[in-house]
């Protein structure tokens, strides 16, 4: 019988009549079935179902009434439509025919076309009733499959171990799909491993109970095709034995394989292979297009459990990097909140001591941002290996003195007793003043930072044999010894919440080791626990040219104090931010330069000629044409147009990669901005010597001036 056909049931004693209904519904393609009886038609109405049943009403035994009744009685066919059909038309077997639940009750001889047209609609009808109960029972099969889905979710999101993980995936495929076997085997995706180290289970339903204590060894399936591809696959039993794969397959130690195969990718993020779920044997029919997708889903959610359970160390840095965004975020916003308060009540007209207050405020917090800029500069430049060191032989205490000239008034005002003891017999080493001072500034910071209003910081140093020790100790918080060991690590705060006492980013101490190794030192952290104060010891090894030994650092006052006059000096300034510009110029002007601005290239070309000055500063980012055009427009004059005219660069690149290429370029210095202006006066001064002393031949060698790198 043809499954695309539907049956019709035609009912009547009489042959003749029987073979003259089929003759006329013949037409419609369907499968006609004969019943002699009515007796005979209920055994074909148990058996299979009809779209419509022909009944004829006039039967020896039982007749059509009787037989109408008795398949009414059966649930199965309480529903399937009856056509009387009968020579009586006596309106109460008319009536009763249709108390039965006939839908039609037609006189014979029936008319051909009326009759075919009538059985057609039921068997439309009949054909869309079962299209929509396949249906519903997919939607409900589907609506399970996810109900247990989502349950399955939650439980591989909470196995405690990627064996447990796994042994989850792997009973919730074959419970989510209904088969009888499900295998589950991952390919650990982690470097340092000699060829593909792989992890395995599987899932036996009672008809593979034996095998559920036998070993797996499946680690030749990473190297089958299904294994290593990116998207799911599914097979018959014909198609797998025709595959590639059946060759490393059928060897396994594993049941057999019936019924095809259903497989899904275990894939990373970043579309790396972790491993592959293998169904076969489906508990009932073969596998669908759905039951692909379901597996599929269910690999992707498994992908992600996994790589997260794997890479737990990776989750708990990103973590601590959405926690330093967050900090940064405050921490850079803090600042800006003071400034720009304080410039709108200056623009309200404050005057006398509120002016020197707010200027000093503003002054502070500006420091402050700078710092923190300069901070995070740092930590890109450890990241990528670019952090370098200009190394000279120094006095490591006199690093120490300057830095705590500079922390001096927090002390002051939190009344802290400092007390010193840099009487060591040897400090002399080798390093960078300006990278050591940094890190002097950070210990001593932290110190007065963390320590209470009364309390005391200790600075000592100390001779080891062939290195001298820096210790600063305070009677601060202290440290939590859970946290003790993570003291350095890069975005690590004892205190990350939205209620720390203390701001800061977190990256201070990562910089300070990161440079003191860089100078063949070491540094520890000590600290008996909360409320008992902590050390920090730097060791660095002395240097082998003792008596070169140079005291470093000059303190903003005094550098101030000792800022040259530029009077007489023509300074030709380019910045295409008028805030930027009208700020250098009055620093330019208030120590006694002529200067003329311009907000770009061209402007500054045309007034350069008529104006001729001494130094050209110069941004480097600007529209239409940047600083370095300036410098090759200028550059291509001849000396006695000012092709030789000193030209510095004031810029917010300031990595030392944007230096060295702004020197490179011919560019006589760097500065960054934000920019000191005891740092640009002292350059411009420098610049407009030297281009002075070779004008008249004093000094005719480059070396003897070789290129200024300023705020890097």
């Amino acid at each position: 019988m043809d499954d695309s056909k539907v049956s019709i049931l035609i009912v009547d004693d009489r042959p003749e009549k029987l073979l003259a209904l089929e003759a006329v519904l013949e037409e419609l393609n369907q499968n006609i079935v004969r019943a002699y009886s009515g007796r005979e038609a209920l055994r074909h109405v148990l058996n299979q179902e009809f779209a419509v049943i022909l009944l004829d009403v006039n039967m020896p035994d039982m007749d059509g009434f009787e037989t109408a009744t008795l398949i009414r009685q059966r649930r199965n066919s309480a529903h399937v439509p009856i056509i009387f059909l009968t020579a009586m038309s006596d309106e109460m077997y008319v009536a009763r025919g249709y108390s039965l639940g006939a839908v039609d009750y037609i006189l014979t001889p029936a008319v051909p076309q009326v009759l075919k047209s009538k059985v057609a609609v039921f068997v439309d009808l009949f054909r869309k009733s079962q299209q929509v109960e396949r249906q519903a029972h997919t939607l409900h099969r589907r609506t399970l499959q996810l109900q247990k889905l989502a349950t399955a979710s939650l439980a591989i999101n909470a196995a405690l171990s990627i064996d447990k993980m796994l042994r989850t995936i792997t009973d919730a495929a074959r419970d989510v799909i209904g088969t009888h076997q499900a295998i589950t085997v991952l390919i650990d995706p982690r470097p340092g491993n000699r060829g593909p180290r792989t992890q395995s289970s599987a899932s036996y339903s009672e008809k593979y109970a034996s095998w559920r204590e036998k070993p797996l060894d499946l680690e030749p399936v990473a190297a089958t095709i299904v294994a290593r591809s990116h998207t799911a696959t599914r097979m018959t039993d014909a198609e797998l034995r025709e595959h590639p794969d059946w060759e490393i397959v059928r060897k396994l130690n594993i049941p057999p394989i019936t019924g095809g195969i259903l497989a899904a990718p275990l894939t990373g993020r970043d579309g790396q292979n972790l491993g592959v779920i293998y169904l076969c044997d489906r508990i009932d029919g073969n596998f669908s297009a759905d039951d692909e997708a379901v597996l599929v889903q269910l690999a992707q959610m498994s992908s992600i459990a996994i790589e997260n359970s794997i890479f737990a160390e990776e989750r708990e840095a990103n973590r601590l990097k959405d926690e330093f965004l967050s900090t940064l975020s405050h921490e850079l916003r803090t600042p800006l909140n003071a400034i720009a308060g304080w410039v709108q009540l200056l623009q309200m007209g404050a005057t006398g001591d509120d002016l020197t207050h707010g200027l000093e405020v503003i002054e502070r917090n500006v420091s402050a941002q700078t710092k923190l800029i300069e901070d995070l500069l740092d930590l890109s430049r450890i990241t990528t290996g670019k952090l370098r060191l200009n190394a000279r032989t120094i006095s490591l205490k006199s690093v120490v003195e300057t830095a705590l000239e500079a922390l001096r008034p927090l002390v002051q005002e939190k009344e802290i007793d400092l007390k010193l003891h840099l009487d060591a017999p040897d400090t002399a080493v080798l390093g960078d003043p300006d990278r050591l001072q940094q890190v002097c500034w950070n210990l001593l910071n932290n110190a007065a930072k963390f320590t209470p209003a009364g309390g005391t910081i200790t600075v000592s140093l100390a001779s080891e044999p062939g290195a001298v020790r820096l210790s600063v100790s305070d009677s601060g918080e202290g440290i939590d010894p859970e946290f003790l060991p993570h003291v350095f690590d890069r975005f690590r705060q004892a205190d990350s919440t939205s209620s720390r006492r203390h701001g800061g980013l977190g990256i201070g101490l990562t910089i300070v080791q990161h440079i003191v190794t860089l100078h063949r030192g070491s540094v520890r952290a000590e600290s008996q626990g909360k409320g008992k104060g902590a050390t920090f010891s730097v060791t660095l090894p002395l240097s082998p040219v003792q008596h070169s030994a140079k005291p470093v650092g000059v303190s903003p006052a005094a550098k101030r104090e000792q800022l040259p006059s530029l009077v007489g000096l023509r300074i030709l300034l380019v910045d295409d931010e008028p805030d930027a510009r009208e700020v250098v110029s009055q620093i330019l002007q208030r120590h006694k330069a002529d200067v003329q601005t311009a907000a770009g290239v061209a402007e500054a070309l045309d007034r350069f000629a008529s104006f001729r000055p001494n130094v050209v500063v110069t941004d480097l980012a600007m529209p239409d044409q940047d600083g370095f055009e300036l410098l090759r427009a200028l550059r291509r004059l001849s000396p006695d147009q000012g092709g030789m005219t000193p030209t510095v660069v004031l810029t917010a690149y300031a990595r030392p990669e944007d230096q060295a290429q702004t020197l490179e370029a011919g560019f006589q210095a760097h500065l960054s901005k934000p920019v000191d202006p005891s740092d640009l006066i002292g350059t411009v001064f420098r610049c407009a010597t030297a281009s002075r002393l070779e004008s008249l031949g004093i000094i005719t060698d480059p070396s003897v001036h070789p290129p200024i790198r300023v705020g890097v």
